[in-house]
């Protein structure tokens, strides 16, 4: 499915390349960002500050580990989570891995930290983000914003809606998500003009 996805024209995959270092060679007429918009603008204001997490891999000689696909461990453990693949994938096999997750407070950006200072310092990139004609931030990174997977898929799928349908009709920054909660997009422009993702 993948492989029929990225076989276009228009799709070019680059891998182990950061944006940073291309990002004047690329043309486009609708650029889509998901990475870290303090990234984007070369931390101009400073960094936003984000959790992080480690991950630890094993594989267990038994069928199954644990009882559900995800286990979280709030409190008395390093660990917050516990996550088998096989509830997800609906492998049939003697083994099982796993893989338990650590919080970091450096490494990868994962989850943005809602606190009130971090709030202001996304508001000044939100402001540059904004000014940019044609260019999108979405996800957790992009908008500063927790997103459970349901409400970021929605937001994905509400901009792409946006960028290809043209419609005018509804306001594409809000739009209700299966869950019922209200997704936003994070415009820096309000053209409809055609889409193509760099």
């Amino acid at each position: 499915m993948f492989e029929k996805m990225l076989d276009h024209p228009n799709i070019k995959i680059m891998l182990n390349t950061d944006y940073s270092e291309l990002k004047d060679e690329v043309q486009f007429r609708e650029l889509i960002f998901t990475g870290p918009v303090d990234e984007y603008f070369d931390y101009c204001y400073g960094r936003l500050p984000y959790r992080s997490l480690h991950f630890e891999h094993e594989t267990h000689d038994t069928a199954r580990y644990q009882n559900a696909a995800v286990v979280n461990y709030p409190n008395e453990h390093a660990y917050t989570r516990i996550t088998e693949f096989k509830y997800l994938t609906g492998q049939d096999h003697r083994k099982t891995s796993i893989v338990f997750e650590y919080p970091r407070s450096e490494g990868d950006p994962y989850y943005p930290i809602p606190q009130p200072q971090n709030a202001e310092l996304y508001a000044k990139y939100k402001a540059l983000a904004q000014a940019l004609p044609n260019v999108y931030f979405a996800g957790r990174l992009g908008t500063y914003k927790y997103y459970n997977m349901d409400q970021v898929v929605a937001q994905a799928l509400t901009l792409a809606e946006h960028l290809t349908c043209q419609d005018t009709s509804q306001d594409p920054s809000t739009r209700s998500s299966g869950s019922g909660k209200v997704v936003s997009i994070e415009k820096s422009d309000s053209s409809q003009a055609e889409s193509e993702a760099a």
